[in-house]
């Protein structure tokens, strides 16, 4: 029988890491397997973008963001833009990371208090689908160890995007371009099934819903900036109805 929150086990639960170590690796499998094929796609932008493997690996490390990485990848690969490319590239990937400022405090606040180097271990490679696995887990069945848990599911999920990208990096020249375009079209397929796992949330459900409506109908006019401003304006908007319908209850 599932835990409930008020018998959640402390940090200093006396399960072993390798317990903890099968109950991370259950719950991230299937982001795990989808990591080292979709990143292959990642891997390949990166190749024909004239990044090596090394640095191929050391931005999927750093963002474990496919989209941002296509989206850097598309400036860099942009001659006309060579001269300023990096910086664009840099500039990309830090507003995208800026969500993971929210998930990391949505995650802290659910997880015993600690030191910040232990904190750091646990949160410091969350990602959008480590995150996904994560908090459902500790809001409905917290694990023992849960900072351990934390630390293992995001460095599982790190590892298998990186190994994916540098696989498709040094495999780009033999792979078909229809191959590496298929790879790269995993990405929004992967994220609505990752979305529909969570059909149980409704105010969830109807965030995603409304910002898959609203984004592409703002993009002609907003551009880029309507993936970052449209989701956050849909989430405040329904953050403000929840708030109203808990003081009227």
């Amino acid at each position: 029988m599932p835990s409930s929150k008020t018998d959640r086990l402390p940090a200093g639960e006396d399960a072993s890491v390798w317990q903890v170590l099968l109950i991370a690796a259950g719950d991230a499998l299937v982001v795990i397997l989808t990591f080292l094929v979709m990143f292959m796609g990642v891997g390949q932008l990166s190749a024909e973008a004239g990044l090596n493997a090394v640095q191929t690996a050391l931005m999927t490390s750093l963002t474990v963001a496919a989209p941002a990485q296509a989206a850097a990848m598309q400036i860099l690969g942009n001659e006309a833009v060579a001269s300023a490319a990096w910086a664009a590239g840099v500039v990309a990937v830090i507003i995208v990371n800026l969500r993971f400022i929210v998930m990391v405090a949505s995650i802290l606040s659910r997880l015993p208090e600690t030191s910040f180097w232990r904190g750091l271990g646990g949160v410091g490679l969350i990602s959008a689908s480590s995150f996904a696995v994560i908090l459902p887990r500790l809001m409905d069945d917290p694990p023992p160890r849960p900072i351990l848990y934390c630390g293992l599911v995001g460095l599982m999920c790190s590892s298998s995007a990186v190994i994916g990208a540098v696989a498709g990096h040094q495999l780009a020249a033999s792979v078909p371009v229809l191959v590496g375009a298929s790879l790269g079209a995993m990405i929004p397929i992967y994220f609505a099934t990752l979305i529909a796992k969570q059909r149980k949330k409704r105010p969830l459900m109807l965030n995603a819903f409304f910002g898959a409506l609203l984004v592409p109908f703002a993009a002609p006019f907003m551009g880029s900036f309507a993936l970052l401003v449209l989701p956050l304006a849909v989430a405040a908007i329904s953050m403000l109805v929840d708030q109203r319908q808990d003081k009227g209850a």
